[in-house]
């Protein structure tokens, strides 16, 4: 079994030392090419995409209901913040949605966005269908007073309607809707290089890279950062041994205590998945850090109590460059 950390102990200094230990007494440094790659497979899976709970033509519906400008009120859209050409993010600090009003955190690519325990920096969407239903009524995304208001935006555009009618007995409800647009997410899928190599192909990585995964590895990234997804499946405190905000000149946010209410979930995030890391800039939930070279160096000393030499934060760097690939060419508007 790899360990994840599920959930976060009274004593989070001791969370990490002991997740950073699990990991590296299951994980010793290999003896061969042969071996690294046996080592990834057992932190990060097979390599192989998860298949679509849904059919190409509910995805098909949800790619344009995903891009379409007449549903919000302003005219925003989920492609408003997921653009092709910034990773399947926006590149903000934090989002700017409708009526141009600025949210609080940074914006995830939604390419490759599964599987995850949940959506959310804060885990506060269940599922990308409850994500997308809750966005109809949420201020910064399409902003309509109530679930009810937008389904009837909706059935008022004769082709989204009939688009409906065509692929769901009961045709535009909230459900369906939710859906669509988790039909379409599901679809955006990439093959990385580390994908490859994952799923058996020793020389889909160069000598940097592997040097690169054996840094990561071995460094104790992924004792959070690990399966396909390289996160997303685990919920941790940010800043275990030292406090974050001193390194990223950040407030502080209180992270999954405002969702949950609980003072042992306080700065608590979900673990951001490192897929398309590279082309997602600026980094945490709050976009305050814009290189990922800080990024790594402030995750080292804050989670794990280590400061990286320039070598191994390159070689971390080089390794998340072949877990990155190019956008689907379906992340743009029909």
């Amino acid at each position: 079994m790899i360990p994840t950390i599920r959930r976060v102990a009274a004593t989070p200094f001791t969370v990490g030392l002991m997740a950073f230990a699990a990991l590296s007494a299951m994980l010793s440094a290999p003896a061969s090419a042969d071996a690294l790659q046996q080592q990834a497979q057992a932190v990060f899976g097979s390599g192989e995409a998860p298949k679509p709970h849904f059919s190409k033509a509910e995805a098909a519906l949800g790619r344009v209901l995903f891009f379409d400008t007449r549903i919000g009120r302003d005219g925003t859209n989920c492609g408003t913040c997921h653009e092709q050409s910034k990773g399947g993010a926006d590149g903000r600090k934090t989002a700017l949605g409708a009526f141009g009003r600025q949210g609080k955190r940074n914006t995830p690519t939604i390419v490759d966005i599964v599987p995850q325990i949940s959506m959310h920096w804060t885990g506060d969407r269940e599922s990308l269908a409850d994500q997308a239903i809750r966005a109809l009524t949420a201020p910064p995304a399409y902003a309509h007073a109530s679930t009810d208001e937008a389904l009837a935006v909706i059935k008022a555009l004769s082709d989204l309607n009939e688009g409906f009618n065509a692929l769901y007995d009961d045709g535009v409800t909230a459900a369906n809707w939710g859906k669509a647009l988790s039909a379409y997410q599901e679809h955006l899928v990439t093959t990385s290089a580390f994908d490859r190599y994952l799923q058996g192909d020793a020389q889909a990585l160069n000598a940097a890279q592997k040097e690169g995964l054996k840094t990561f590895i071995n460094t104790g990234c992924a004792g959070c950062h690990n399966g396909r997804l390289l996160g997303g499946t685990s919920y941790q405190k940010f800043g275990i041994v030292a406090d974050y905000t001193q390194h990223t000149g950040s407030q502080e946010d209180i992270g999954r205590m405002a969702f949950t209410g609980k003072e042992s979930d306080r700065r608590v995030f979900k673990v951001p998945p490192l897929r398309h890391v590279v082309q997602t800039a600026p980094y945490f939930h709050d976009g305050s850090v814009a290189e990922l070279k800080d990024a790594i160096d402030i995750m080292a000393k804050v989670q794990l109590g280590r400061t990286l030499s320039d070598d191994d934060n390159q070689a971390i760097q080089t390794f998340l460059q072949a877990v990155t690939a190019p956008m689907p060419a379906e992340l743009q508007r029909p």
